[in-house]
């Protein structure tokens, strides 16, 4: 197989316990090749340089160099690179109270009592379950009995969406885990449902030959909960009654001044080796962590990725791991590490080449709440895969069950749409590579933050006028990101004379449209006259044969 990513490169600047490094723009990227855009985003990116922070890769601490070393001379497979499109669930306890403002962060509000705060969520719990006293987050866990979740369904939904991979998020920042444990009493096969959650979606995922994937965002758990209260907002009446302050309940809530990081971040990694070596996910994805601190050291990071990819290489599975670039600007491991992720694409520049994984929700925030507003459609997230295909990524798309498990209709329906889009498209987005050029058109689909100082994504504004490329074998594809109201479609990429496309074009054709399209390909570009009738909602693909320019085949 031929390597994709490049030895990792010796450290720059390395300071107590791990140091830091930012890639120079082009170069430093894990990936051996970055994106020549075209001539309208390259023009927008000249005018904002200067203005926003490129992410940073950690540096390993000398004594872990040649363990980092080994870990990044194994490449992100070609099945996941080929896959393009994959879903995994924010679900947990904090579906049960479904409330919208704090969303997978209710545990952290629901006992600040402070009727100023705008996520308020102690006032929601108080009208709907109980004073915090009497009823705390741990009585929510023998309410979480998923009697409406099945993993066969799970499964079935997932690839109804097309997509090629699929998991769950195995425990979020509560620290409450969906699969059958024993390195922990906090989960679902002791407590709650007493059923084994991940191992019924595995089992069925591997009956359908559905890549599996499993999302830690366990690392924050370690004295989360007490992140927007202090003791001294409660008497010392209160903090008896309350599970928060609870001894039986230190290794729920993982209190600082009661467990030590190091207890912590032992557990922390065993529950992950363990999802490893019972489930053998074929990807594994981390939210933020930290490795100078105590509580997710690089030392045991170091070792389960190691106990990973070599577990993986003696059954000779390929598998993924993946290097999330969290709300700061720092990727959580070392430069070469796996496939970088931007969550919703956030800091990520236009040109950073090679391959990377963008997460998002269906709809926000990120997990169930009651009264939902679904404000992301299945245009946009075919918006957004076919942006992110373009420039050589791969989109990670969150369902959000209720607290039952049900996925609820409208995500389902969502997921249909996507995938009657694929149905029709998907020769244009799996299996493909970028072109020379990853769009064309007007650039609204990112833009400067200027306050915070990052490149932000969105697909709310697009239109026929912007074009995607990819490419597979001797096809080229152009995808538009509408229907134009005349019908008519020039792809300036293609003029005569272009440099990216030097060959012949023999034939153009309309993805889901019988016979072929009309074109005439000038000066000005290549003009196209497409059919009377859409073939699909959303975008439309090009199939354009001919002899096109090498491309760098990346």
């Amino acid at each position: 197989m031929k390597r994709i990513f490049p030895i990792l490169l010796p450290a720059l600047a390395v300071l107590p316990g791990i140091g830091a490094r930012a890639p120079d723009r082009p170069k430093g990227h894990p990936d051996p090749q970055t994106c020549q855009l075209g001539p309208e985003e390259a023009a927008k990116l000249k005018q904002i340089e200067g203005k926003y922070a490129l992410p940073r890769f950690r540096v390993p601490s000398p004594k872990y160099a040649a363990g980092w070393k080994k870990i990044a001379s194994y490449p992100v497979p070609k099945w996941f690179v080929d896959a393009k499109f994959g879903m995994y669930t924010h679900w947990g306890l904090y579906s049960i109270p479904g409330f919208r403002p704090t969303g997978n962060t209710y545990l952290r509000h629901m006992y600040k009592h402070d009727r100023e705060d705008p996520k308020n969520a102690y006032e929601y719990h108080r009208k709907n379950y109980g004073d915090p006293n009497e009823f705390g987050y741990t009585d929510f866990v023998p309410k979480f009995r998923c009697e409406k979740f099945d993993g066969r369904e799970y499964v079935d939904v997932m690839r109804s969406a097309g997509a090629r991979f699929g998991g769950l998020c195995v425990v979020h920042h509560d620290g409450y885990c969906l699969w059958d444990s024993k390195v922990t009493r906090w989960d679902v096969g002791s407590t709650g449902p007493k059923r084994d959650i991940y191992g019924e979606f595995v089992q069925a995922a591997r009956r359908s030959s559905f890549k599996v994937a499993a999302t830690f965002h366990h690392a924050r758990s370690y004295g989360w909960a007490y992140g927007e209260i202090k003791r001294g907002d409660f008497t010392e009446e209160q903090k008896r009654k309350l599970d928060l302050f609870a001894p039986q309940f230190t290794d729920f809530f993982y209190p600082k001044d009661r467990m030590t990081p190091e207890r912590f971040a032992r557990q922390w990694h065993d529950k992950i080796v363990e999802v490893m070596d019972k489930y053998k996910p074929d990807m594994i994805w981390f939210d933020g962590l930290g490795m100078d601190r105590p509580h997710s050291p690089e030392k045991l990071v170091v070792d389960y990725l190691k106990h990973y990819y070599e577990t993986a290489e003696a059954d000779g599975r390929e598998v993924v791991v993946c290097n999330k670039l969290p709300s700061g600007n720092w990727f959580n491991y070392t430069e070469g590490v796996g496939m970088r992720c931007y969550e919703g694409g956030r800091s990520m520049p236009p040109n950073t080449g090679g391959y990377f994984l963008i997460d998002r929700a269906i709809s926000y925030p990120w997990s169930w709440c009651r009264n939902k507003v679904y404000n992301l459609d299945a245009g946009y997230h075919v918006d957004a895969l076919v942006d992110h295909v373009a420039r050589g990524g791969i989109y990670l798309l969150s369902l959000t069950p209720m607290g039952s498990g049900e996925i609820p209709p409208e995500e389902k329906r969502i997921c249909r749409k996507i995938g009657n889009w694929l149905r029709v498209n998907g020769e244009a987005i799996y299996g493909t590579r970028r072109w020379a050029i990853p769009a064309e058109g007007p650039v609204t689909v990112w833009e400067l933050d200027e306050k915070r100082g990052r490149i932000q994504w969105n697909y709310r504004r697009t239109s026929a006028r912007q074009i995607r490329f990819t490419q597979k074998g001797d096809a080229l594809y152009a995808l538009t990101l509408g229907w134009p109201e005349d019908g008519k479609v020039t792809i300036k990429a293609l003029r005569i004379g272009s440099p990216h496309y030097a060959g012949q074009i023999k034939s153009v054709t309309l993805l889901g449209s019988p016979g072929p399209v009309k074109f005439k390909r000038t000066d000005e570009g290549l003009k196209l006259v497409l059919p009377a009738a859409k073939p699909c909602d959303y975008a439309y693909a090009l199939r354009i044969e001919g002899k096109p320019a090498e491309s760098d085949g990346s």
